[in-house]
């Protein structure tokens, strides 16, 4: 399966997209990143976020790969109480699974809601 990730962070952003890069490497295979985007709050007054979309091979189910950027998350210290639209020290979703045919089998609608999903996302596709 091919794995697209959208990350972002706007708690310690640089320290931790680097950790969530690391750690990332060591599950998927052909890893590639996007640049870094620089993007402000969206639905809340904060720090501006640091987003990048990542893509990768991996033998894992969707519930598998999911399950390992949860814990990747919680190594940086993420609330899972604080509201959806807040800082947050990390946070990483499968934003679209393809195949080995290349066929769609998962595309979120944050492709299509959110331009710091889509900008990085397209330089990968």
């Amino acid at each position: 399966m091919k794995y697209f990730l959208s990350l972002g962070s706007n708690i310690e952003p640089k320290k931790n997209l680097d950790l969530a890069i690391g750690a990332l490497g060591k599950i998927l295979d052909e890893m590639n990143c996007s640049a870094i985007y620089q993007t402000k709050a969206e639905g809340f007054e904060g720090e501006d976020f640091l987003n990048l979309v990542i893509s990768g091979n991996s033998s894992l189910s969707f519930k598998s790969l999911n399950k390992k950027l949860k814990s990747i998350e919680d190594i940086t210290g993420r609330d899972r109480e604080a509201p959806k639209f807040s800082a947050r020290t990390l946070d990483i979703d499968i934003v679209l699974q393809l195949n080995d045919k290349e066929e769609i089998l998962f595309e979120s609608d944050e492709i299509s809601k959110y331009s710091f999903v889509s900008e990085p996302l397209k330089e990968l596709l």
